[in-house]
C-alpha cells in the first residue's frame, strides 16, 4: 500500500493571531481550518482500517487456534488468550490505539482552529470600536510584525513622528 503524502502542519503559527494583519488573517483562517478538518477525514479513515485490521487477525488468530489440535485450546478462554498474545494481534492493536490518539489530537487542533476564529472575531470588533491605543514609541511595521526603531534621530524618523502625532490628534478630535 503507497503511503499518501500527508500535509504539514506548523500548530503555533497556524493558530496565532497577527493583530497587524487581521484582514490576511481573516483571509486564510478557512484555508488553514480546511487544512485540519482534511487531516481529521485522513485519520479517520486510518482509524477505520486499523480497526478493521485487528478484527481481521482476532479472526484468523481464533480460526487458527480452533483448528489447530496440537494447541489443545479447549475454551474460549484459553483461545481468547491465545489471540490477544499473539505478536500481529498486538501490533496491530498499538497501530489502532496509535491512529485514535492522532485523530483524538487532530480534533483538538480543529477546535484550537475554531477557538481562533472567535478570538479573530473580537479582535476586529475591538478594532472597529478602536479599543486599541496607539503606540507610545514610534514603531514601524514590515509584513505585521512589530520592530522597534533602534534610533530615533534624524530627518525622515521625525517626519514619521510628527505624522503619526498628526493622525493620532485627528482621531482624538
Amino acid at each position: 500500500m503507497i503511503e499518501e503524502e500527508r500535509p504539514e502542519f506548523d500548530f503555533d503559527n497556524d493558530v496565532a493571531i497577527d493583530l497587524d494583519n487581521l484582514h490576511n488573517e481573516w483571509a486564510t483562517h478557512a484555508a488553514s481550518r480546511k487544512k485540519y478538518a482534511d487531516e481529521i477525514s485522513y485519520l479517520d479513515k486510518i482509524v477505520k482500517k486499523s480497526h478493521e485490521k485487528v478484527k481481521v487477525i482476532r479472526s484468523q488468530l481464533l480460526k487458527e487456534a480452533s483448528q489447530n489440535k496440537e494447541l489443545k485450546l479447549t475454551s474460549a478462554d484459553l483461545r481468547e488468550s491465545y489471540y490477544r498474545d499473539h505478536k500481529d494481534h498486538k501490533e496491530a492493536k498499538d497501530t489502532q490505539i496509535t491512529s485514535e490518539y492522532n485523530l483524538s489530537m487532530a480534533w483538538n487542533a480543529l477546535n484550537a482552529m475554531d477557538d481562533r476564529k472567535y478570538a479573530l472575531q473580537d479582535e476586529v470588533k475591538l478594532w472597529i470600536r478602536n479599543y486599541y491605543a496607539t503606540p507610545r514609541e514610534e514603531r514601524m511595521t514590515e509584513a505585521g510584525k512589530i520592530k522597534l526603531l533602534e534610533q530615533i534621530e534624524g530627518e525622515k524618523v521625525q517626519t514619521h513622528r510628527e505624522k503619526i502625532n498628526t493622525n493620532r490628534r485627528q482621531r482624538g478630535n
